[in-house]
């Protein structure tokens, strides 16, 4: 038992040793594209620093390896196999009486347990660096003290005209401040009972309170006014705060800004106030599923990276198993997309995943405990 201890200490150590230092050299990696890309943002910024640079570039590393983290681990665990190989222990421990699976298991505890502990401690902390980045790159590339939501199309919402029953406002504002009902560049659009568009007002800035929209610099168009500004304009409105908050949050807000103890009770407040919440659930399942799909990628890893070292496939089988997790990188993103925009169940765009490739990794290692 102190043996197999040991043993099994040995080897997942080796695993985790090896899935540092290359966790390291991908971060550096990111670093150094990050860091011309901020000094290319920031070149014409006055107040900008070396100092802020390198946060900035430092900043974003997180959210990348949590975008190629369950590669990390398959290439980590295909790396640490074939060494072992390449040193005979492997040879030595199967001569010795241990199957293929007890020297997996070392190795599969302890990406279960990091996959536990990458969404409990360093996802939210990433979610964390990833808010901060967003602040210093409002503050410093897009010149706003409040990091803000800038949607490629705008935000959109729909109210009746409380002044005119039945008839209907458009509105749309290209940026709003995160956490706060202000608005920016805003357009409102007035038509009639029948739909049809007779006036148009545009603002600089807009601001919720009490059931009324308040808006500044404004430019009012119609068939009797033609640019009339005036400073202030206020309209009434149906639409209630909270449900103007999640519609931002549904719609505009990146689900991956949210960390896995703040996301049952976003998804939940969604699901009361009548907002779909697809793309929140899947994020979550796919935390969730993260420790299973990791312990999937080394069951993959074992089968490609354990080969006798004088067998001229090897090279070639590293190889297919680095290509393998790149593939599984590119198939999974396309599948999380396709479940977060409701063409697919949840479980089937999360779990499913996982399941397979638990399933194929068991059955190339059955297949491999055979020779």
């Amino acid at each position: 038992m102190a043996v197999l201890k040991k043993l099994n200490i040995y080897i997942a150590k080796s695993f985790l040793i090896k899935f540092l230092q290359i966790s390291v050299s991908f971060s550096l990696l990111i670093f150094l594209i990050n860091f011309i890309d901020v000094q290319d943002k920031l070149r014409d910024s006055e107040s900008s620093s070396l100092k802020i640079e390198l946060l900035m570039a430092s900043l974003q590393i997180p959210n990348f390896i949590n975008e190629i983290v369950s590669s990390l681990v398959m290439i980590s665990a295909i790396i640490t196999f074939f060494l072992l190989s390449s040193k005979s222990e492997i040879t030595i421990m199967r001569s010795s009486g241990y199957s293929l699976w007890q020297v997996l298991k070392p190795v599969a505890t302890s990406a279960f347990l990091l996959g536990i502990f990458w969404i409990t401690v360093l996802g939210p902390l990433s979610v964390e660096m990833t808010k901060k980045f967003n602040r210093l790159e409002a503050k410093y590339v897009l010149k706003e003290r409040r990091e803000m939501v800038v949607p490629s199309n705008g935000i959109w919402l729909k109210q009746e005209n409380i002044q005119k029953p039945k008839e209907e406002i458009i509105i749309r504002a290209k940026k709003s401040i995160k956490d706060s009902l202000e608005f920016e560049s805003v357009t409102f659009w007035f038509f009639d009972k029948n739909g049809k568009f007779y006036e148009k007002i545009d603002s600089d800035e807009m601001f919720y309170k009490d059931s009324i929209w308040i808006l500044k610099s404004v430019i009012i168009n119609n068939k009797n006014e033609i640019n009339k500004k005036l400073k202030s304009y206020s309209i009434k409105t149906n639409l209630e705060a909270e449900f103007i908050r999640q519609t931002i949050i549904n719609n505009f807000q990146n689900e991956k800004l949210f960390s896995i103890y703040e996301l049952p009770d976003l998804i939940e407040t969604l699901q009361a106030s009548g907002f779909a919440s697809t793309k929140f659930k899947v994020y979550f399942n796919s935390l969730l599923s993260k420790p299973l799909l990791f312990v999937a990628m080394t069951l993959i890893a074992c089968f490609f990276g354990i080969n006798h070292t004088r067998n001229n496939k090897s090279v070639i089988m590293i190889f297919f198993g680095i290509a393998l997790g790149l593939i599984f990188y590119i198939t999974s993103g396309i599948i999380t997309a396709l479940g977060a925009s409701g063409l697919i169940p949840v479980f089937a765009a999360t779990w499913i995943i996982t399941v397979i490739c638990l399933a194929i990794g068991t059955l190339l290692i059955y297949q491999k405990e055979k020779f």
